[in-house]
Order: structure tokens, then sequence, then C-alpha cells
């Protein structure tokens, strides 16, 4: 059995289990790249109740019903950090525990110091003797937590935790870029890999791709898209005051937001400030899907200025859907600009550089096509089953060596 521990919660309706749909497919790809070879996947989780849930922040998708899935729900992850290490420790420990004993791979995630239940998890099947697949955080703390004391000290104690966890694993998962180069050097058999949503087939065609780039000879607006949260360190400020400045620099140009969150009016109400209410055009929250991927693939370019460290799973998208960009300087993206050359930055909160960088690329489209191409290129080289793959083969590799160690003592 494929054990795989995870501190997102799984909602409980009498005997029906549902979670976050955001994380249902990936369930669904473990359950048919990784735990097959092991008899199948279980997931132990905290839960909730099902009532507990906002159905205006959250879909839910039920699982564990006809799916293959087995749920263990466990804690209640609402408990304060105080009563999580003086009663739910214990009862979290004791329902790893029981599970391992019928589990071939644990699999665990790096989450906060405060309830650190992949830790736990991680360390106790290492004690057991069962091969442990580790994988990383989504974002390096150093670049996420506040640089106060408080800060500095949490992320000593998530490196401690994580030098530890990294020293007994049999494969060590690390996000391509700040995470990988981070942390690589504590595991025995770390692996930088990137964590993309859609599928193979969702991908653009390239001959769809070029019927879309021919039209930029045409007299009509270049077009921006977004796709996320509406929340401040998306910097959505900055790309609306990019898209004001590229019009008065003369450009025709358009921007599409798909999404929602807390400053959907106070955008709107920017937008109508900046007198480029004509150009921005709210689409609202959009299921994910390959429909989307499709619609993504209609505009021409993605415009994405985060404030802070961000690791959107909408950058691949866009590259599914051929879509270059146009973004500013943080790590995540630094890292896909040298590894798939597919955009341009520009220094955090520069809108007068981004509007310039709108506009040479509307002024040259073959430099638009070029970028627009490799963006599609590197497309192909994230989907999930490409990642999955790599992840499958490095999962058995790493339990036929952790059984041929043990054979050798």
């Amino acid at each position: 059995m494929y054990l795989m521990v995870n501190h997102i919660p799984v909602y409980v309706d009498g005997s029906r289990y549902y979670t976050d749909i955001s994380w249902q497919r990936d369930l669904v790809l473990a359950r048919d790249w990784l735990a097959k070879p092991f008899g199948g996947l279980k997931l132990l989780a905290p839960s909730l109740p099902l009532e507990a849930v906002d159905p205006a922040a959250m879909k839910l998708s039920p699982i564990g019903v006809d799916d293959e899935i087995h749920v263990v729900p466990s804690i209640d992850p609402r408990r304060r950090a105080t009563e999580f290490w003086l009663r739910q420790r214990r009862q979290w420990l004791g329902d790893v525990q029981r599970e391992l004993h019928q589990a071939d791979v644990i699999h665990a995630s790096a989450c906060c110091n405060y309830r650190p239940l992949g830790f736990l998890a991680h360390n106790a099947g290492i004690r057991a003797g069962v091969p442990t697949v580790f994988l990383g955080p989504d974002m390096d703390p150093h670049v996420t937590m506040p640089t106060n004391m408080k800060g500095r000290l949490y992320c000593m104690v998530f490196d401690q935790l994580m030098r530890r966890a990294l020293r007994g694993s049999s494969l060590a998962l690390l996000k391509e870029g700040l995470v990988y180069d981070r942390y690589a050097k504590y595991g025995k058999n770390a692996k930088a890999f990137c964590h993309s949503m859609y599928s193979k087939h969702d991908i653009l065609d390239e001959t769809l791709l070029e019927k879309r780039l021919e039209t930029l000879r045409q007299d009509r607006p270049l077009r921006a898209v977004y796709a996320g949260r509406f929340v401040p360190r998306k910097g959505l400020r900055d790309s609306m005051a990019a898209i004001s400045r590229a019009r008065r620099l003369g450009m025709d140009v358009e921007y599409h937001l798909y999404g929602s969150g807390p400053e959907a009016d106070s955008l709107r109400r920017l937008a109508a400030e900046l007198g480029i209410k004509d150009l921005v055009h709210f689409h609202g929250f959009v299921e994910y899907s390959a429909q989307f991927i499709a619609e993504l693939a209609t505009y021409d370019l993605l415009l994405f200025m985060p404030t802070e460290e961000d690791t959107p799973r909408m950058l691949y998208d866009a590259m599914a859907a051929g879509l270059p960009l146009v973004g500013s300087r943080i790590p995540f993206l630094e890292h896909r600009i040298k590894s798939d050359q597919m955009g341009v930055l520009v220094d955090i909160g520069d809108s007068l550089a981004a509007a310039e960088q709108l506009l040479h690329l509307c002024n040259e489209p073959e430099r638009l096509k070029f970028l627009s191409r490799l963006a599609l290129t590197g497309g192909k080289r994230h989907s999930s089953e490409e990642w999955y793959r790599r992840r499958a083969e490095w999962t058995q590799q790493a339990v036929e060596r952790h059984k041929s160690n043990r054979g050798m003592l």
C-alpha cells in the first residue's frame, strides 16, 4: 500500500469524504502513477465535518467512493497548537503507526512548525523501516516569512526539521528553484520537480498556436490575461497600472482577469480611476478544466506582476496554452525564465517597464511569436503526466534501493 500522509483536511459527512477540488486531481494522479505498483493509495489526513466548509471559499469533490482511494480521517486541525502538542500529537502518531503496518511506502510533505504533521509521519516511517518519499515546501520560507526575530526563528526551526527529514528520506522531491537550491544538499536522493496540473491532452496543438500567431498581423488589440486569486501579493494593481501606461504610450491592449478574491471590487474601481474600464475585463471564477486551458489559448500573453515570491499553477497553464510571460522579478519567475526562456521580467512594481515590454512585443510580433513557441515547448515538458512519470520512476528506484540496502544489513 502507498500511504500518503497530508495536512490538507478531508471533509466528513457520515461515511462520505470530500476534499478541495484542486487537491483531488493530485490524489487521482498519485493513485494512477505512484500507488499502482504498491497495491493502491491510502490517504491519511486531518478531518473536519462537512458543515465546516465555506462554499463561497472552497469547492469540494468527493473522494473514497469508486475511485480506489482509501481515506483515513484523523485529528481535527482547528485545535490550537498547544492542544495539538498536549493531546493530538499522540493520536496523530497512533494513526500513522497503525497504517504503517500495511504500508510499502510512506509519502509525507513538509508543513508548518506549529503542527508538523508531515515531519512527524515521515520520521515515524523512518523508524519503522518503511521506504519514505518526502516532499519539500511549496516555497522557501526564507523569502516568505517576515524578516523579524519571529520569522528568523521560524526559519531556523524549519531548516532543522528539513535537514532531519532529508537525511532519512529514501527519495526527496523538492520544487525547482529556491527550495531545491537551499535544501537538496541535505538529502541523499533529492530530485528537483515541478508541480503542474494540466494533462498532456490539454496542451494547445501547434497548428492552433500558429493560427493565433498569424492574427498578430491583424488590426486588433494585444490581449493579456491573468488567472488566479485577487489578493494584493499577486500585483494586479501594478499590472493594471502597466495597462494604463501602455495605453498612454499609444498601445492597443486589453487585460482579461479570471478569478475572484477580496480585491475584486477595489480592482474594478481602480480600472475606472485609471480610465481603462473599457480595457479590463473581469470574467469571474472559472472551473479548472481542459476547456479553460483552451480559453487561455485565445489570448496572447500572461501579464503577472507579483509583489513577493509565489509559485502559481497559472504559469504552467499559460505555457500549455502557448502564452509567454511579462512578469516581475521574483525568484520563481526568474528560475522559470532561465529554464524555459519564455518571457521577460521587470523589477517588482515597475509598471512603466512592464508597459514598455508590452509595447515592444506588440511592435515586434516576431519576438512575441518566438516566445510563444518557447512557452508551448515548455508546456509539453511540464505536463502532469511527464512529471508523474518521472516521480513514479524515482519512487520505484528508491524503494528497490531501500530494500537492497536493508537486505545487506
